[in-house]
């Protein structure tokens, strides 16, 4: 509503011109228009001349008044753009502005963090005054009565401005001058009161700097900052920048977007044909930075004939580098309020820059078409946070602010990346702060002489610009951009590249739990692992989850971390896990991964492509591991570049033989439908060839009805009434195994009705969850050929032990069942038999039924699962070599696309990688191609995530909002499920 009315006063509509859909906003009432007016026009500082305030407001000076208390009030830098009504019609120079602003802060006693970052800038610019005199004053305005206290606390503050520096080119203009003030002028000031009275500006450096700078402390003359269209400016690191907090303000988001967006071989006009913005706002920008030092103008305007005096004149801004205050100097004596950052004014350090005539001329030839790194605030912060160099600090806090480092700038930045030195005895945190410094150093030696000119860009100050603007800033300037990693939730690095050839993460989801389980569905491998829905509550540990004494709880939105090789990060006890869980739980998704048995488990990070490390080590894993094979064909992984993390759990990982192409969650049926309304299937005799046909017939009608259990840990038994029904879990257990098939062979015929009963009392216990089908076992299809056989009975009677761990119900082979037929049997219904036994074998394969974690995967149950099955989850896996599935010591735990900045050695393979073999003309479009399919690919798979087979399910739209999960999701042994609960 608000931002229609506004971009009517922008285009100065007057109310009859107005659109009726406006007019209807506004109650069909001009007053109330004009109230918009007016409050707009103060909110952004409008001239009064040219704007709709001044059909509304028709005295200009108390505007004026009103604008100026407004901004006091509201803490807003001073209105430069508006100084030449300002100083001359009220006498408020940007000094005494200033001194306003503090005093209101002071007599309020507000934190000096309430002042906005610009604001506090060119405070300390004027006055001297930052964090550490604040406190000084408020100590003492609080020792002052509190008759005649606002007097007082102005009488503490400064009585002139400080020596600022000033440039030559700066314009001098003339103030509010009274009789009284000339009187004690010398006769050179007077000389120049008069020269401004008479001629009007002059330029400052034709004139005597000594007395231009006493007549600006006097408060007679002011400064202007003269900016033009094709002017080009350089903004180096930051110093003497205040990061306090920001305002939201209408110039300062101007600000912000103009830092991250301009460089030297850019101009003012086609930066505001980039940002869609009027040039006269970008031009008080510009003009903004330049008057406090972030900026350099390019192309100044001559001063000719220079006055001799400016050769001693203070034209810099000197600031000390910021005090390095991090976990390594902490000193816990020190007051909360003393240890923040604070810049104070001194000389300044000598440039560092080592940049060449020849390379500065290639830069410029190729300023349009560069690469662009992307990063995060977790970068800038790590950088900040260390006392990793003395003038690093300034680089961060500009990576951080401004949101670029341009290619003319990371010499310095190498130069203090250098000095960065490793000590082994730091660890912790620290430690981070040295690695990301470290592989940041590596990164950009490795990819500059090969990729330059290269810029430094922060992900979220990409999307402080919006939509459009940012895709045209990208498009004009940047023909490639390369991620590093990990990236935090709000870095949404495949939204800040755009349109561009993007080495790194594609899609927003990316930075989710979806994308675990996206790559765990893809690869058939992974730890178990839940995804819950907020507002589920755990009242114990889940089934899959128990054995495991290591757990990870991250919750929706939690940020990634720079996870070193020695563990798992964030992994807990159970106990403490659930207790996270829960309380998470409250707020947002969450997502539970077993971590280790006995310990956090141990780490392993692999480089794509698989050419980029050959170690013998790495290539082996990456031809041996199906899963790693598996995702390197699905996301195309070798013409990209990053790495797989791989965990070892404590357990090996069976995996999946067949992953499926697509997850199909299954309904849960309700107690009543389990108990009461399971109807049975009537047995029908195999005595001819004609009934074995027709038995044959319904079950290929009822096979396409059936559906996998729900939940693979629990024996599953059917709810029909066979004879010789068998268990139809999927434990094992090596220990056990031997002694089963020994007291197989040595059990007696148990009585039939006492077996029944027995097994229809189990079938109603709450602890089981039935099969959602009709199907029987494959056993009844011979129960009338051979009803007193040993085999048959022995296995009735331990179906379902509590005394006994199953095994899979499967694991008898059909041949061997073949052989126990009936000899007597005629040869069709052999035939008949045995094809509905090797249909039966082809879909009661334990293809939903999970292996105990404490398994121990012996020779026997290897040689095993080679000949009838994939450790439990297809029996027709070895149909190809790319299908074969065998335990894996190592799972895959995450993948992440770009360059890592926490090991060295895995940065550098992977930033030669990128040089060699990606960073190439022919590569960059189906780099495109890449991202756009895996970003189509996972949409698809969050789809299928949300909605059972049947459902009005389409596919997610993108947003800037990924999809919370509707479902608890469980993943255990390749296959994606939903979670019942237990």
């Amino acid at each position: 509503m608000e931002d229609e009315i506004e971009e009517c006063i922008r285009k100065k509509i007057q109310w009859p011109l107005l659109p009726a859909t406006v007019k209807k906003l506004l109650g069909d009432s001009p007053k109330e228009y004009e109230r918009y007016i007016f409050e707009f026009s103060i909110k952004n500082q409008l001239r009064y001349r040219g704007s709709l305030v001044r059909t509304v407001r028709k005295d200009e000076k108390k505007y004026y008044e009103t604008l100026i208390q407004n901004s006091i009030q509201r803490l807003m830098l001073y209105p430069y753009h508006l100084a030449d009504m300002i100083v001359k019609g009220l006498r408020i120079t940007p000094f005494i502005y200033y001194v306003e602003v503090v005093a209101l802060l002071i007599e309020l006693e507000k934190s000096y963090d309430t002042m906005p970052n610009f604001t506090a800038a060119d405070c300390l610019r004027l006055l001297g005054i930052g964090r550490n005199e604040y406190l000084e004053l408020v100590a003492k305005s609080r020792s002052l009565g509190r008759r005649g206290r606002s007097k007082a606390i102005r009488a503490l503050l400064p009585r002139v401005p400080l020596n600022i520096p000033m440039q030559p080119w700066w314009r001098v203009e003339l103030g509010y001058v009274l009789e009284d003030d000339v009187k004690p002028l010398s006769e050179s000031e007077r000389a120049v009161i008069d020269l401004l009275i008479d001629r009007g500006s002059q330029t400052a450096g034709t004139l005597d700097y000594h007395v231009v700078k006493n007549l600006y402390r006097r408060g007679l003359i002011y400064l202007d900052v003269p900016i033009t269209a094709a002017d080009k400016v350089s903004v180096p690191p930051l110093k003497g920048f205040v990061m306090n907090r920001i305002a939201g303000d209408y110039f300062e988001t101007l600000l912000y977007k103009v830092f991250v967006s301009i460089d030297e071989h850019t101009s003012v006009a086609d930066l505001a044909t980039v940002l869609q913005v009027e040039c006269e706002l970008v031009k008080q920008a510009v003009s903004l930075y330049c008057r406090l030092g972030f900026a350099n103008n390019m192309q100044p305007p001559p001063v000719a004939p220079q006055h001799h005096s400016w050769r001693d004149a203070v034209t810099t801004h000197n600031h000390q580098p910021y005090r390095q205050i991090s976990p390594l100097t902490f000193d816990p004596s020190m007051d909360e309020d003393a240890i923040q950052m604070e810049p104070v004014i001194l000389k300044q350090t000598p440039s560092t820059s080592k940049q060449s005539p020849e390379e500065t001329s290639e830069v410029a030839s190729n300023g349009g078409r560069r690469v662009a790194i992307l990063f995060d605030s977790t970068l800038a912060a790590y950088l900040m946070m260390g006392n990793l160099s003395p003038d690093l600090k300034s680089h961060a806090v500009t990576l951080f602010e401004v949101g670029k480092l341009p290619d003319e700038s990371l010499d310095s930045l190498l130069m203090e990346l250098d000095k960065v030195v490793a000590d082994p005895e730091i660890e912790g945190e620290a430690r981070r702060y040295l690695a990301a410094a470290a592989c940041l150093r590596i990164a950009l030696r490795t990819l500059r002489p090969r990729l330059r000119p290269l810029d430094l860009l922060r992900c979220e100050a990409l999307h402080a610009l919006g939509a459009a603007a940012r895709t045209r800033l990208l498009s004009t300037k940047y023909k490639l951009a390369v991620s590093t990693a990990p990236l935090c939730r709000e870095a949404r690095a495949g939204l800040a590249a755009g349109a561009l050839p993007h080495v790194g993460p594609a899609p927003p989801e990316a930075h989710t739990p979806w994308m675990r389980l996206y790559l765990y569905h893809t690869a058939g491998y992974g730890p178990p692992t839940l995804l819950l829905t907020k507002g589920t509550q755990l009242r114990a540990v889940p089934r899959l989850l128990l054995g495991y004494s290591r757990v990870t709880v991250s919750w929706w939105g939690a940020e990634a971390a720079l996870e070193a090789a020695g563990g798992a990060a964030g992994a807990l006890a159970a106990a403490p896990a659930l207790l996270a869980a829960n309380t998470a739980l409250r707020r947002g998704p969450v997502l539970l991964q077993a971590a280790g048995v006995r310990r956090p488990a141990p780490l392993r990070h692999l480089i794509f492509p698989p050419e980029a490390d050959p170690s013998p080590e790495s290539q082996a894993m990456w031809t041996r591991h199906a899963g790693l094979r598996r995702l390197l064909k699905q996301l195309r992984l070798t013409r990209s570049v990053g790495y797989v993390t791989l965990a070892d759990i404590g357990v090996p990982d069976l995996g999946c033989a067949r992953p499926p192409d697509t997850v199909q969650l299954v309904q849960t049926r309700k107690k009543k439908d389990i108990c009461g309304m399971a109807k049975p299937i009537s047995e029908v005799s195999l005595s001819s060839t004609e009934s074995a046909e027709k038995y044959t017939e319904e079950y290929s009608k009822t096979l396409t009805r059936l559906q996998s259990p729900i939940e693979s840990h629990f024996a599953v038994t059917p709810t029909i009434e066979s004879k010789n029904s068998s268990p139809a879990n999927g434990f094992t257990s090596a220990e056990c195994g031997q002694l089963l098939c020994d007291e197989l062979d040595n059990l007696a015929l148990d009585d039939i009705s006492k077996h029944t009963q027995s097994k229809e009392s189990i079938a109603c216990s709450d602890d089981l969850v039935p099969i959602h089908s009709s199907s029987t076992s494959i056993e009844d299809l011979k129960s009338d050929n051979k009803k007193h056989s040993k085999e048959n009975s022995s296995k009735e009677s331990i179906a379902m032990s509590d005394d006994l761990v199953a095994i899979n119900s499967m694991s008898a082979s059909s041949e061997n069942l073949s052989k126990k037929c009936d000899k007597s049997a005629s040869q069709s219904e052999n035939q008949s038999v045995s094809q509905s036994i090797n249909q039966l074998n082809d879909l009661l394969s334990p293809a939903e039924e999970s292996i105990s974690m404490f398994t121990q995967l012996s020779d026997k149950l290897t040689e095993m699962s080679a000949a009838e099955a994939d450790s439990g989850v297809d029996t027709a896996h070895n149909a190809s070599d790319d299908e074969t599935c065998r335990p894996e010591r190592w799972t895959i735990l995450d993948l992440q696309f770009g360059i890592p900045l926490f090991d060295e050695a895995l940065c550098e393979k992977t930033c030669k990688c990128i040089v060699d073999r990606i960073a190439k003309p022919e590569l960059l479009e189906k780099v495109k191609e890449d991202n756009d399919f895996i970003r189509a690919d996972i949409l698809k798979f969050v789809s299928q995530c949300q909605y059972y087979p049947g459902e009005d399910m389409g596919i997610v739209k993108r947003g800037t909002l990924v999809p919370l999960p509707r479902k608890n999701l469980a993943f255990e042994n390749g296959r994606i499920s939903e979670w019942t609960g237990k």
